[in-house]
């Protein structure tokens, strides 16, 4: 195919995954007015749940199908990165709402990412440190399972209960809509967002080829920010309906059920050793490591906007979400650079 087609193929598919995913975001708004629920769980996991599919169908693709586990490391941390970039920029656009003023449900929920940082990010660190591979730090158990990718689905469970835990948010008007439509609705738009994000997976692929791109870098741009497209649409419907508890939680589950896919995709790729060929690429450590330390970066400063005093003034106010901004020109400009 030419660069034209798949640009173009590209776009298509990228417009039905918003389009979905809009409609899928309408009947979870709908659920959380049918229900006791907090908005957190909703927005944390149901919600979060289906606009983290794309990078859990794409992940897959890369790794089991395409044999490119470059594009899976680089779709969930370049997703988790833009989602953040996602989260900032929208609280930018509506800072008259002052957004993190209202909301405090999501400390420990992200917390708990910050801690999945550190665990990715601590092999990784000890074995630039001692010239050591990263397979060294990461002892097989069993035939599919690594200690990081067990570490990591550990605190994936306590964030179930994390949002579990959280205050309710008040509901903001009740639905006509029955429960069985809304139920019915929501699977199928699922289903579409689904479909589209394999075939994405493809198109990025032949992307990345034919503009001479590493793997990881494709999955972090092309890939992340196509697969992060559900999570931007559901984010601008939120803040619009006023919805902050389910729009904080669907970015902050989204982060959380990204990089668990990680360790999903180290249970089904029993081939493969997919930490180890970390190790064994340098251009996928460099990247990867750098969009870690950044994502670390930037979970802290969200961290920071939610646990502060609530700030009136709007420069000192939208701080953090500048911070979260400049991190993601950073890493474009060193990928770049790089």
């Amino acid at each position: 195919m030419s660069l034209g087609l798949v640009v173009t193929l590209y776009l298509g598919l990228a417009i039905i995954t918003v389009f979905a995913t809009t409609r899928a975001s309408h009947f979870v708004n709908e659920l959380d007015k049918k229900t006791k629920i907090s908005g957190a769980l909703i927005g944390g996991v149901m919600l979060a749940t289906v606009t983290s599919l794309p990078e859990f169908i794409t992940s897959i693709t890369s790794t089991i199908v395409l044999d490119e586990p470059g594009l899976a490391f680089g779709n969930v941390f370049g997703s988790n990165m833009f989602n953040l970039l996602i989260l900032a920029v929208v609280d930018l656009i509506f800072i008259k709402h002052l957004f993190f003023n209202k909301t405090k449900t999501g400390v420990k929920t992200n917390s708990l990412i910050i801690m999945m940082y550190v665990i990715f990010l601590l092999p990784m660190l000890l074995s630039r440190i001692s010239n050591l591979g990263y397979g060294t730090f990461d002892i097989r158990i069993g035939i599919a399972f690594s200690v990081i990718s067990l570490l990591i689905i550990l605190v994936y469970i306590l964030s179930l209960k994390s949002m579990n835990n959280e205050l309710p948010q008040e509901k903001l008007g009740t639905s006509n809509l029955s429960m069985k439509k809304i139920l019915i609705s929501f699977a199928v738009w699922a289903f579409v967002v689904v479909i589209a994000s394999y075939y994405v997976t493809v198109i990025t692929n032949d992307l990345s080829i034919k503009l001479n791109l590493s793997a990881s870098f494709s999955g972090a741009i092309f890939l992340g920010v196509a697969t992060s497209l559900p999570e931007l649409t559901a984010v601008i419907y939120l803040f619009r309906v006023k919805n902050y508890d389910v729009a904080l939680g669907n970015i902050l589950g989204s982060n959380i059920f990204n990089m668990m896919i990680i360790s999903v995709v180290d249970f089904i790729n029993v081939r493969n050793h997919i930490y180890q060929g970390v190790a064994d690429d340098p251009g996928l450590s460099k990247n990867l490591s750098l969009l870690l330390i950044l994502g670390l970066i930037n979970s802290i400063m969200l961290l920071v906007a939610l646990k502060r005093k609530p700030q009136m003034h709007k420069l000192l106010y939208a701080l953090p979400s500048i911070a979260i901004i400049i991190a993601y020109i950073i890493y474009i400009a060193f990928s770049i650079g790089g």
